[in-house]
């Protein structure tokens, strides 16, 4: 097993997805230095294949196109959902909308478009005019991040094939890092804050992986 010198303001974020990406950007953007790894050959999670778009409140689109909307209003709809936590509820809609609004500044994503899905009592689901919203965002994510690891190897660096095995605790029980195993079998470990961002499986191709156990038919 080795142990990699660790760069200054390492955050090691676990997952390639759209989550995932988003960490890293937002890290890059201030100032850290960013681990991606991701069990995958390739990344883009479960969100690159998300066809509606993405949620938010009091966002510009909103405000442009007269859709009266607040974060209360918001979180009174996940609310009406099943299984719900307040906390999660209120910090997911206060960040939804800056959060649409980040996207469109700092990616040139196309949010231009309002859609009001179930479960949404105004037009909060924005999305542009290319066909697949989740393959677009997440893709632009992917790009810019992979971009600055080509350009700053020492700020980015991404590693595909690469399965988190265990995190890494002090005696006082807080997370200090990850040790993960490379395609060839070869385990390491790494040190910095750690975030989790391994959600989703919708893009899991492989043989032995969840969707062809329980949905082969997808994969056809």
């Amino acid at each position: 097993m080795s142990s990699t010198e660790t760069p200054a303001n390492q955050v090691i974020v676990v997952g390639g997805g759209l989550a995932g990406f988003s960490a890293a950007n937002s890290i890059l953007e201030h100032g850290g230095s960013v681990l991606l790894i991701d069990k995958s050959a390739f990344c883009g999670g479960n969100s690159s294949k998300a066809t509606s778009g993405i949620n938010g409140s009091c966002t510009r689109t909103q405000k442009r196109l007269g859709v009266k909307d607040s974060n209360e209003v918001f979180e009174f709809d996940c609310m009406k959902g099943g299984s719900k936590s307040p906390e999660l509820i209120k910090t997911m809609v206060e960040h939804s909308g800056p959060s649409v609004n980040w996207l469109m500044d700092n990616f040139d994503l196309d949010l231009s478009l309002l859609a009001r899905m179930g479960g949404h009592s105004v037009e909060r689901t924005h999305r542009g005019k290319e066909r697949f919203p989740g393959m677009t965002i997440t893709y632009a994510e992917m790009q810019m991040a992979e971009s600055i690891s080509k350009a700053l190897p020492d700020r980015c660096k991404i590693i595909n094939k690469a399965r988190a095995t265990e995190l890494i605790t002090n005696k006082a029980g807080d997370v200090i890092g990850v040790t993960y195993t490379t395609h060839d079998g070869e385990s390491h470990k790494v040190y910095g804050p750690v975030v989790l961002a391994t959600g989703g499986y919708g893009a899991d191709f492989t043989k032995d992986g969840l969707l062809a156990k329980y949905r082969p038919d997808l994969l056809k």
